[in-house]
């Protein structure tokens, strides 16, 4: 929201605050906008500011790491590694995110390493970045949800894949295709074979479970083998 309006070529600060909701009066309204415009406008700046000194840091790095200077250089000025790492992750931020320099400079130290981290999966920082999440808490209940969600559609993948390769489906693909061609005979002649096959679909799976029965079996008497010993 856009909290400034022209008034005769000057801004005037809105605040979108509800005060009839609080009965607030005139004297105490008048006093909480003047501070929210002070807080807004200061925060804007500081935004900014923010904003050119990670993008200076930045570019410094590029120049005084190929010489090996660049730890040296920083800790001249006073800053330290960990304020470094911050800064440098904080404007990653901002080329990512060049339209929300305001949410970025509002993120909490913590939350900045938390979607920089290597092993997070940029769309779901995307997300976060398009919700606006701030809190530290909110950031890793969403992405812990979001990774649920990423490890059950590969689980499933992978369940899929080695089922593809236990079992040839060109056949089956091949025969879909052609059933809208076949004549009265064909499909006749193909119902009789599918019958046939999950007939003997039906005798494989059967084995099966006597297998896994038998399996099953050894184990416990290797187990019993075990324990008497």
């Amino acid at each position: 929201m856009n909290n400034f309006i022209e008034n005769n070529n000057n801004n005037l600060y809105i605040s979108s605050f509800n005060f009839k909701k609080y009965n607030i009066d005139d004297l105490t309204k008048n006093k909480i906008i003047k501070n929210e415009q002070i807080i807004f406008f200061n925060f804007k700046n500081l935004s900014n500011c923010l904003y050119q000194i990670c993008k200076a840091l930045y570019e410094n790095s590029l120049k005084l790491k190929a010489e090996g200077s660049f730890m040296e250089w920083y800790q001249n000025i006073g800053l330290s590694k960990d304020k470094v790492s911050e800064l440098l992750k904080r404007y990653e931020l901002y080329l990512n995110f060049p339209e929300k320099k305001d949410y970025i400079t509002s993120l909490s130290t913590q939350a900045v390493k938390i979607l920089t981290a290597k092993a997070l999966d940029m769309n779901i920082v995307y997300d976060i970045a398009d919700l606006q999440l701030r809190k530290v808490e909110d950031i890793k209940e969403f992405i812990e949800d979001k990774t649920e969600k990423v490890e059950t559609v590969i689980a499933l993948t992978k369940k899929q894949e080695i089922t593809k390769k236990c079992v040839n489906y060109k056949r089956f693909e091949s025969l879909k295709k052609n059933i809208s061609k076949m004549s009265s005979k064909e499909l006749s002649q193909t119902e009789k074979e599918i019958a046939s096959l999950e007939k003997y679909l039906k005798e494989i799976k059967t084995t099966l479970a006597e297998k896994a029965k038998m399996l099953e079996n050894e184990n416990n008497l290797k187990l019993e083998i075990v324990e008497g010993k």
